[in-house]
């Protein structure tokens, strides 16, 4: 009888335990599938799901938190949501999805480098963070820095090769580049 509730206690710990963000079990495989996908739809999907996995934290008040990310940015409370993010930070400064979203928010107030400071942290933590990627092109563009932000596409290329919405990013960057030579 004591082997069956032992049993039971350690089935139920290993399946309720919860990994966060960048160290997520799951990430491997989505991004190994992420890789080989050619089809838009299931990308789409994928992608979705590493963001969900990026998202997961074992921490009820950090996740309430991120629960609220989206009220900010449709508040355009900027500066509320940096001080939330300061705050989820401080209490797990291993977690990478805070400070992606907090260069979001600092992207979004013109603050571009406070925005590359904390998009390199995410990718200290997180290299494979497609978004923070994403992010760090924006800003080499809009400093003109266009062959830098090839490069940081190019990375982006070895997660998601078959990518039709980065091909466009990296056709219009080129664009960019010939008119401006």
């Amino acid at each position: 009888m004591i082997k069956i509730i032992i049993f039971i206690l350690l089935s139920f710990i290993s399946v309720n335990k919860v990994f966060s963000d960048q160290n997520s079990p799951k990430l491997e495989g989505l991004f190994e599938d992420l890789y080989n996908v050619d089809d838009i739809v299931l990308q789409n999907k994928i992608v979705g799901e590493i963001w969900k996995e990026w998202m997961e934290i074992d921490n009820p008040e950090i996740e309430k938190i991120m629960n609220s990310i989206p009220y900010f940015f449709q508040t355009q409370k900027y500066e509320e949501a940096i001080e939330a993010l300061n705050y989820v930070i401080e209490i797990n400064p291993n977690y990478s999805e805070g400070y992606n979203k907090r260069a979001t928010f600092y992207f979004m107030m013109g603050e571009y480098e406070k925005s590359m400071q904390d998009i390199e942290t995410t990718l200290l933590l997180e290299p494979r963070h497609f978004g923070a990627l994403d992010g760090m092109s924006r800003i080499l563009i809009f400093f003109g820095k266009f062959n830098q932000a090839l490069q940081v596409y190019d990375e982006m290329k070895k997660l998601m090769p078959n990518d039709v919405t980065l091909d466009m990013k990296i056709d219009r960057l080129n664009n960019l580049m010939f008119d401006d030579a």
